[in-house]
């Protein structure tokens, strides 16, 4: 059993992006002292899933320097909607809790990490 504990410890600390809910969007997003990038989806949208790939991937790329998260807006409708999001999957880019940048659909990798170093980073 304790090899259990450690292997859900072991999966717990990968910098994978993380589930979040409308209980802890204050403390992760609006106060957070890093940039935050937040990922609006729904499980019944197939596109999300490529979406959730690359976010997981950029998680693991900038972790240390951002934090990604994923909100289920079918769960949580109310802070999709007091952020505007109409279609998912949407990704928003926050700093300093504002919301700074917004994407739309389904895009390359590419384009989303280019808004990263664009909105981020370049300071």
């Amino acid at each position: 059993s304790h090899s259990v504990i450690t292997h859900a410890l072991t999966i717990m600390v990968l910098p994978d992006s993380e589930a979040i809910t409308a209980c802890s969007w204050n403390q992760n997003v609006i106060c957070s002292d890093v940039p935050v990038l937040v990922e609006f989806w729904a499980s019944w949208c197939g596109p999300c899933k490529m979406v959730h790939r690359i976010v997981d991937e950029i998680a693991g790329e900038y972790a240390g320097r951002i934090k990604c998260y994923k909100l289920d807006t079918d769960d949580y409708p109310q802070t999709a909607n007091s952020y505007n999001i109409e279609r998912v999957p949407t990704v928003l880019l926050f700093k300093d809790g504002e919301k700074i940048h917004s994407i739309t659909g389904t895009l390359p990798k590419a384009v989303y990490v280019r808004a990263i170093e664009n909105s981020f980073l370049q300071q």
